[in-house]
């Protein structure tokens, strides 16, 4: 694998909004049957409010997309709307239908946290409905990110409850296994911890392909 950089994923990121800038959403179809989501790599409004892009998430998205060769769907347009609060955006139809189409058994939804949060990554699983019916997985990655020295938080702040793409996808699919990822921009979006982004992304990388 190809060794990264903190310039690497974001210019991968910028080249990723240039090339998808007219389309509200991008899709790139993989061989697992992992669905990584990225809704707010561009910005957003919630309630008539905007709110500022989440940078990080989204070039996290990506670069573990092209280690797993799982689906991958990330907004690249702001389109006045939020696809984690709009239960009926374009974006959460796509989810849909990859869904509908048998190809996805996992959803994978990350996000950014404030740098002023607590913790380095928030995991959230609507006290454990979204995943009940795998549990040990979520373990499984929560156990291998405290190895390796992250702070994890269940359910805190953010529980990815039926509002959420996690939360409101599990509830239309019962079957459907789901995750909400918050990762805090003191990790992401500083140059001088990037280490901490390789060792997440190897933790995310070896964690999805179990998955499939």
């Amino acid at each position: 694998m190809e060794r990264v950089s903190f310039g690497k994923i974001h210019n991968k990121r910028k080249e990723f909004l240039k090339e998808n800038a007219k389309n509200d959403h991008k899709i790139i179809e993989g061989k697992k049957s992992v669905l990584i989501s990225a809704p707010h790599g561009v910005n957003h409004v919630r309630l008539g409010k905007e709110k500022y892009r989440e940078v990080g998430s989204l070039a996290c998205a990506i670069e573990l997309q092209k280690r797993t060769d799982c689906f991958l769907i990330a907004k690249t347009k702001n389109n006045g709307d939020d696809a984690n609060f709009d239960p009926n955006c374009r974006y959460r139809k796509s989810i849909e239908k990859l869904v509908e189409s048998g190809k996805i058994k996992y959803l994978i939804d990350f996000h950014g946290l404030g740098a002023k949060r607590e913790c380095d990554i928030n995991l959230g699983v609507h006290l454990g409905k979204n995943v009940e019916s795998y549990p040990q997985m979520l373990e499984k990655l929560k156990s291998a990110l405290i190895k390796n020295d992250f702070n994890v938080e269940i359910d805190n702040p953010f529980m990815g409850g039926s509002q959420t793409i996690s939360g409101g996808m599990k509830n239309k699919y019962p079957s459907l296994w789901t995750l909400q990822v918050e990762i805090n921009y003191a990790i992401t979006n500083k140059v001088e911890n990037f280490i901490k982004v390789e060792r997440l992304l190897s933790v995310f990388e070896d964690w999805i392909k179990s998955l499939c």
